[in-house]
């Protein structure tokens, strides 16, 4: 258990006698032709198009998706699992191993005695990219096979999180559903599911895959209810969703890559916010009782879990908070890398009453109580506050004690890095003491 684009293709002529549609000038866009072939419902003069598409984009794996989706409809289904197929191995082969492993669940609907295409979403490409371009990667397998009997990684418990633009950029909710445009593989390498997707050995992914589910969600649709049991994790694999948390000052848009449910990395919490799909949406949907076997048989497998659960808590905290959000990107950047992120078991002490706090604490996630000296209950501490400033300026005890009553996960900024902090940006402690907790009524 866990304790814690639009392309316009200009097509090459074909040989004589090559198809029935002829030879063909370069300027002949056969996009245009192909949406007028569908719209038509001449759906032989479309294959034919979507055939010399991918002559002409052999490594876009869109066109084998679309043409197999055709091929679906019109009842090919062993023509249909030939095309996406293909377009398992060039989503992988482009890192899009999320959608490598979508596709191959479609299949496996389609043919059940297709389960050896799993072994076809082949990670290495995703796990180069992820490397590549993130400052702080943690590979499962690594672990696995480490000689080392003491782990030294950045992203254990007690460690600071390093930060990329695209996990802190301000991305509100759009206006209207939408259908979100592809990311570039670059921009899907630095969102926390790429750990899950590229960072675990084979058997863990090919485990993921095989038993979880594929969920295609329509506009307005609810996948994720705030005070429901965290059952389990979800990954956007096309589309948006939006994240809403009565706490936040705005919504959160989600798109592909990102991952929503984070609760269900916990033991016995329940879910903190509503995700709702915005327009049509895919989303794969991975049991916690998977999540929680696969820790049990591979428990490397867990600091994975750990830094996406951590990552996506702080990156949605700066992104929403009221103490992070009045500053720019960079600002946050900055403070998210002053801070540690911690989990506490049920039952740990974050602060002692008496005692001057030995850092700034912020909650995240789980049930956080202050108590009276006596042992009192005073109530509970609103998650994403700042707590210990005060103490840390003026050198006096706290009079309460703060202690996790479930398992939770709190972000520490050091008294020494806080002290550093207010001779830089005096600004920035001054705005989070005026957000800072106060002793629960």
């Amino acid at each position: 258990m866990f304790r814690f684009q639009a392309i316009t293709l200009m097509g090459e002529p074909p040989s004589p006698g090559v198809n029935m549609l002829g030879r063909r000038s370069r300027t002949t866009n056969l996009r245009v032709e192909l949406e007028r072939a569908l719209s038509a419902q001449r759906v032989n003069q479309a294959l034919d198009l979507y055939e010399l598409i991918e002559e002409q984009k052999p490594d876009e794996p869109r066109w084998p998706h679309r043409k197999g989706d055709l091929l679906h409809r019109m009842g090919r289904k062993a023509d249909a699992v030939r095309a996406y197929e293909r377009c398992v191995e060039l989503y992988a082969a482009t890192g899009f191993v999320a959608r490598a492993a979508a596709m191959a669940k479609v299949i496996l609907s389609i043919d059940p005695t297709k389960d050896a295409v799993f072994e076809r979403v082949d990670p290495e490409v995703a796990r180069r990219l992820h490397r590549q371009e993130r400052s702080v990667a943690i590979a499962a397998d690594e672990l696995l096979n480490t000689e080392h009997e003491t782990l030294t990684t950045e992203t254990t418990e007690d460690a600071g999180l390093h930060f990329t633009e695209v996990e802190l950029a301000r991305r509100p909710p759009p206006p209207e559903p939408r259908v979100s445009e592809r990311p570039c593989p670059g921009t899907l390498a630095q969102l926390p599911s790429m750990l899950l997707f590229a960072d675990v050995p084979a058997e863990i992914l090919d485990a993921l895959v095989k038993n979880s589910t594929l969920i295609d969600a329509e506009d307005g649709q609810r996948f994720v209810t705030e005070g429901a049991a965290a059952d389990a994790l979800y990954v956007i694999i096309q589309g948006n969703a939006v994240e809403q948390r009565a706490t936040d000052t705005q919504s959160l848009l989600l798109g592909e890559g990102d991952v929503a449910g984070v609760s269900s990395l916990l033991s016995n919490v329940s879910f903190g916010e509503d995700v709702i799909a915005c327009g049509p949406v895919r989303v794969l949907q991975i049991g916690k009782p998977l999540l929680d076997r696969l820790v049990e048989q591979h428990p490397a497998f867990e600091e994975v879990l750990q830094e996406i659960l951590c990552r996506r808590l702080v990156a949605t905290l700066l992104r929403t908070s009221p103490i992070f959000t009045v500053f720019d990107e960079s600002t946050r950047t900055q403070i998210a890398r002053l801070f540690e992120v911690r989990r506490a078991v049920a039952g740990t002490k974050l602060v002692e009453a008496g005692t001057v706090s030995d850092g700034v604490y912020v909650p995240l996630h789980g049930r956080i109580l202050a108590r009276k000296p006596d042992g009192t209950s005073i109530g509970s501490m609103e998650l994403g506050q700042a707590l210990g400033q005060e103490s840390i300026l003026t050198r006096r005890p706290l009079p309460f004690s703060v202690e996790a009553e479930t398992d939770a996960l709190v972000l520490c900024m050091p008294s020494q890095a806080f002290s550093d902090l207010l001779l830089r940006r005096p600004d920035v402690v001054q705005h989070m003491g005026a957000r800072g907790h106060s002793p629960p009524a």
